[in-house]
């Protein structure tokens, strides 16, 4: 009966615990929003699975730590064959031993900070990863909003095809008229080939557009995705700068989590001062042993125990040299992160104010270009114009639709980055695995 309780012990720890399959990305069956999207991307990213079992690490740090509170049991068994040796009689003899061991440590200088400092490491962790996960839907909307605007810079390129052509087969019944000259249709030409260089390149745009998309969505590179049109820019409230900044040092979890690490390398810097000695602690311990499974012997003690490295080398020493280094080191990271917020916010407001004053710009050059466009054709038609006119003002049209879509996405873009620099970009909820 003794024999199979070893073998099933070998087993476990040999085999282990069963292992867990990877998750997958499930697609809605429908055009994904901006919501969904990034709910996709915090379940399937790899950069959000490796920040998650940061956190895995941290929390078992934590348990580490702790683990010298509670009680130490350990079991060992052995059975084999053994040869006494000089002067035991011939052949082997069988070996069977049960140890039984309990320990407690009731006291121990350091241990505290230990833990403090393992628990500041699993804020830290856990903040980070908040971070980590802003960043990442803001990496998500950026590339969703790209996406957008790429089909739409090329329906206004297939657009622009589209009048090119139209101003060729015009100019082409003019010249089987006798109202224009034939050398007048290589200009049209070479504007229908320019127009169609444009739509080629746009058509490129988007499947670009959509593999970033993919990418930073942790999806293959075959999924097929159809997305969802997102709502205008509206003309959502901007604070001004000092308030921005206010907000951002109430709500930035990357500040948050450096200050934090800068709480555990101060129990760090602890631990090392204690651990130059002298460092005492509590302990006792019980232990039962079986031999031949017959014979049984227990002990117990209760102990106190000071230890003093006298001289190690100076290891001691370095290791609190480090450890203070350490501490400046996250110290001035912080006030870094500090200053670097504060220019982020400020870089993030004046983006905002320039996209929106693009987008309104924009506007203004649409409607000037197309009213150019109708004017010129107009004169063409009349005989009071040339054709080269005519072919500029297609461009310019194109081009004025091109950039106020690109403007209005920028907007969007924009609105986005102020909100993730202030730490109050909304993330999906519900959407992660727990670590």
């Amino acid at each position: 009966m003794r024999t199979p309780l070893l073998a099933v012990i070998l087993a476990a720890l040999v085999l282990g615990p069963p292992a867990r399959g990877a998750p997958t990305a499930d697609l809605p069956d429908r055009p994904l929003t901006l919501e969904d999207c990034a709910a996709i991307a915090l379940r399937s990213n790899p950069q959000m699975v490796s920040s998650r079992q940061r956190i895995v690490s941290a929390r078992a740090g934590v348990t580490t730590s702790r683990s010298g509170y509670y009680p130490q049991v350990s079991l060992s068994a052995v059975e084999g064959l053994t040869n006494g040796g000089a002067g035991a009689s011939s052949g082997a003899d069988t070996r069977e031993e049960l140890d039984l061991s309990l320990r407690m440590t009731f006291w121990q200088q350091g241990r505290r900070a230990g833990v403090q400092q393992s628990r500041a490491s699993l804020r830290a962790a856990d903040l980070t990863h908040a971070s980590t996960t802003q960043s990442l839907v803001e990496q998500v909307a950026g590339d969703y909003y790209g996406v957008l605007a790429a089909r739409q810079l090329l329906a206004v390129a297939e657009e622009g095809v589209t009048l090119a052509q139209d101003h060729l087969e015009e100019v082409k019944a003019r010249i089987a008229a006798g109202a224009e000259a034939e050398v007048d249709v290589f200009s049209v030409e070479d504007d229908l080939a320019q127009a169609q260089l444009d739509a080629i390149d746009a058509r490129s745009s988007v499947r670009l557009a959509f593999a970033t998309l993919k990418n930073s969505m942790g999806l293959p590179p075959g999924t097929q995705l159809e997305l969802a049109q997102a709502p205008p820019p509206g003309e959502e409230a901007v604070p001004a700068l000092q308030e921005a900044i206010a907000t951002a040092l109430e709500n930035r979890p990357d500040l948050f989590a450096s200050r934090a690490s800068v709480e555990a390398s101060g129990y760090a810097l602890a631990q090392a001062k204690i651990e130059r000695g002298p460092v005492a602690d509590v302990s006792g311990q019980y232990s039962h042993q079986t031999t031949q499974w017959e014979d049984s012997d227990s002990s117990w003690d209760l102990l106190l125990s000071v230890s003093w490295p006298l001289f190690d080398g100076h290891a001691a020493e370095a290791a609190e040299t480090s450890a203070r280094a350490a501490l400046k080191q996250q110290e001035a990271d912080l006030e870094a992160l500090g200053n670097e917020i504060a220019l982020q916010v400020e870089s993030a407001l004046v983006e905002v104010e320039r996209t929106r004053e693009r987008l309104q710009a924009s506007q203004v050059s649409v409607a000037a270009a197309e009213a150019r466009l109708a004017a010129a054709e107009g004169k063409y038609r009349q005989n009071v114009g040339i054709l080269l006119e005519v072919t500029d003002a297609r461009a310019s049209v194109t081009s004025a639709r091109a950039t106020q879509v690109q403007a209005r996405y920028d907007a969007q873009i924009a609105l986005v980055g102020l909100k993730r620099v202030l730490g109050t970009l909304a993330v999906p909820a519900a959407t992660e695995p727990t670590p």
